[in-house]
């Protein structure tokens, strides 16, 4: 553990990361192991589908609006289908206002602009953390 995971004792948190550019994947993985979790990219939908379906409940996913050929709504509806409650973080490129209703008007979802820089990623980690906890 490291970061702020070693100051809190917290070492079963495990974050999926959907997301397809490998500079983006690569930092929000980092940013969420400094956080103290165990992370998982999926560079493509099926592997992140066939997660859902064969894994354990991660403790949230995070992912990105546009992928290389779709966008990630079917991946969003997928997650809220099998876990009704799991904090979904969006970090994307896209304003919040870009994104379907079902995604800006779910409770459980947070949209973060990768422009923000990675203050607001981490924020968005602590409220996963917090709205899991809730769940």
């Amino acid at each position: 553990m490291s970061g702020r995971a070693a100051q809190d004792g917290i070492g079963d948190r495990r974050v999926w990361i959907v997301e397809d550019e490998p500079a983006s994947a690569t930092l929000a993985a980092e940013l969420c192991e400094g956080w103290g979790a165990e992370v998982s990219v999926f560079r493509a939908p099926l592997p992140f589908l066939s997660a859902l379906r064969d894994r354990t409940r991660p403790t949230a996913v995070v992912l990105d609006w546009r992928l290389e050929h779709e966008l990630s709504a079917a991946l969003f509806l997928a997650t809220r289908h099998r876990y009704p409650t799991l904090p979904v973080v969006y970090w994307t490129g896209h304003a919040a206002a870009a994104l379907p209703s079902m995604i800006t008007g779910d409770a459980r979802t947070i949209v973060v602009d990768k422009a923000g820089g990675t203050e607001p990623f981490e924020r968005a980690l602590d409220w996963a953390s917090e709205v899991g906890d809730e769940g």
